[in-house]
């Protein structure tokens, strides 16, 4: 069974959008024929709600990381109220109000009743579930404590977007300094200082240094600002394309973790997601080597991905966990040692959670810290580069009192 969206027109007139399960198009068009539908437009669902082209073209969003927390924690609230998978999907459909959401989970719904299992259903949608979430799915399904891992699985979704949260709402002051305070100087520069130039062309005196200095920087603002600017985007647009290979992208995020604060910050993010994630896959039943290769796609730095990707080759070996991951040099000793205590002790999955918690901590701290050095920072050096600016607008006024004195 496949999902299809539809647009058609009901006998009055009145237009009509929905989600139809069918074995082909053709099927579809002929359920919504005997509803007294007229059809307009049909496109199948696939990957994560990316209609497939069957007449009109259609785009749909994935899930947002916030919709997939509630979905899974109204799922989870279902299985444990004693619902079959397919009896808590049905009532999630019939309460779901976005008809994305609704196409998607038909068709996960449409996967189950061709025989699927809830896991193998959800991989068919990689844009909208990921690894993380359909390992721990299948793992739940295996153990047949699918409610259980469900409720953990909408903890760690809510964690996850806390983390994120965290640095986002840490950036977003400084960020919005940035640019108030950049297109207030491009402002000061482009249209008002011509129109003091003005003044200081007519008096026909000797400027000082630093006006001349701000007259150039203006003339040359407004003459080659676009070249500027589009230099900017062909650079922006260059970096991104040289990221796609792999041997600048390695340089470039080894760069970025060697930053000052920032590069721990970094560090923190990626290792409290990693230790997190494999904290709960272990903890759900996921094989230590599935558990691995799930935690490393959670990881967004291409260098310490890579040394778990190393890491994850020696523990297929027989190497422990502790050991393959401390000879590449990339965790914290502390998050080493957390975990070769958890090896040793078997309890690595709680260990895991504290490593985890240390980081997020750390992660806390740091972000306080950069945003304490940042925000100063940021205003000292526009309000120095305003206060040139008028500085340089006065020292010839000044000049001109005194020749009239």
């Amino acid at each position: 069974m496949t999902t299809f969206n539809y647009r058609a027109v009901d006998n009055k007139g009145k237009d009509k959008r929905g989600v139809v399960q069918a074995e082909s198009p053709r099927h579809a068009r002929q359920k919504l024929r005997e509803l007294g539908l007229i059809v307009s437009h049909i496109s199948a669902i696939k990957d994560g709600g990316t209609a497939k082209r069957t007449g009109l073209f259609s785009f749909r969003k994935p899930m947002s990381s916030l919709e997939l927390s509630l979905l899974t924690r109204q799922f989870a609230i279902l299985l444990n109220s004693g619902l079959s998978v397919e009896q808590s999907l049905n009532a999630l459909i019939d309460q779901l109000d976005s008809p994305t959401q609704k196409s998607i989970m038909m068709g996960v719904r449409g996967e189950i009743l061709s025989g699927r299992s809830l896991a193998a259903s959800m991989k068919m949608f990689p844009k909208v579930f990921p690894i993380v979430y359909c390992s721990l799915i299948h793992a739940g399904e295996q153990s047949g404590s699918l409610a259980n891992v469900m409720t953990k699985l909408a903890e760690y979704s809510d964690r996850t977007r806390e983390l994120t949260s965290k640095i986002i709402m840490a950036l977003l002051y400084p960020i919005i300094v940035t640019v108030v305070a950049t297109l207030m100087i491009v402002a000061l520069l482009v249209y008002v200082v011509p129109q003091v130039v003005k003044v200081f062309e007519s008096s026909k005196q000797e400027l000082p240094f630093l006006t001349k200095a701000l007259i150039a920087t203006s003339n040359g603002l407004r003459s080659y600002g676009w070249i500027i600017l589009l230099a900017i985007i062909i650079a922006t647009i260059t970096i991104f394309r040289m990221l796609k290979k792999h041997e600048f992208k390695l340089k470039f995020h080894k760069k970025l973790l060697e930053l000052p604060i920032a590069g721990r910050l970094l560090i923190n993010i990626d290792v409290a997601r990693f230790a997190h994630t494999l904290s709960l896959l272990l903890t759900s039943g996921v094989p230590m080597i599935s558990a691995l290769e799930a935690g490393r796609d959670t990881v967004n730095n291409y260098m310490m991905k890579n040394a778990i990707n190393r890491a994850l080759k020696a523990v297929q070996e027989g190497v422990p966990l502790a050991v393959a991951l401390g000879n590449e040099k990339a965790f914290p000793p502390v998050v080493i040692h957390l975990i070769a205590s958890g090896e040793k002790s078997g309890n690595l999955d709680k260990l895991l959670a504290q490593a985890g918690a240390h980081q997020e901590l750390e992660l806390t701290h740091r972000s306080q810290l950069l945003t304490g050095i940042l925000e100063p920072a940021l205003i000292l050096f526009m309000g120095g580069v305003v206060l040139l600016i008028v500085i340089a607008i006065l020292l010839p006024i000044l000049n001109m009192n005194n020749l009239v004195g």
